[in-house]
């Protein structure tokens, strides 16, 4: 039963993301911009920073605030293991490196403030994970815009 009650409650929480970004007041362009911006920030390190930067950075580039806000949420405890391992596997593809060894010396108390082989091996990977993520929710996001508002307008009809 607690199982079931997970994916009730994951579902909607995502439709409740789902339908703040597409009921924002905006272009679908500044909307999935900000939700862009939002999530690039939100996978890399910003070290617990990336809402409020998220709002600076969107006011900074004219792109939808709130958007790039829950776009940042992108990263939360289900959701971290899977960046984490992805930024890993391809630093260390990028540089013929062992992911498991990369992760490993990173979570065992080489951080990302101390810039040793492995830290710049994960930052690589983890910008390259960032950036593919963020064009990827910008075509999602977008579409998604895009799609509700004309089924929205068609149903007004």
């Amino acid at each position: 039963m607690r199982g079931r009650d997970w994916k009730e409650k994951s579902s909607r929480y995502l439709r409740y993301i789902y339908l703040r970004l597409v009921r924002v007041h905006d272009t679908p362009h500044r909307v999935a911009a900000g939700f862009s911006l939002g999530v690039f920030l939100g996978v890399f390190p910003t070290f617990g920073i990336a809402i409020p930067l998220s709002y600076l950075l969107a006011t900074l580039f004219r792109v939808n605030r709130g958007a790039a806000i829950v776009g940042s949420l992108i990263m939360n405890p289900v959701t971290t293991p899977l960046f984490w391992s992805a930024s890993a596997a391809v630093g260390g593809f990028l540089f013929r490196e062992d992911a498991e060894k990369i992760l490993r010396l990173w979570k065992e108390g080489e951080r990302l403030w101390s810039l040793t082989r492995g830290t710049l091996i994960y930052l690589a990977g983890n910008t390259i994970v960032s950036l593919v993520v963020s064009a990827v929710s910008y075509g999602a996001a977008y579409v998604a815009v895009k799609k509700y508002r004309e089924r929205k307008a068609s149903e007004s009809r």
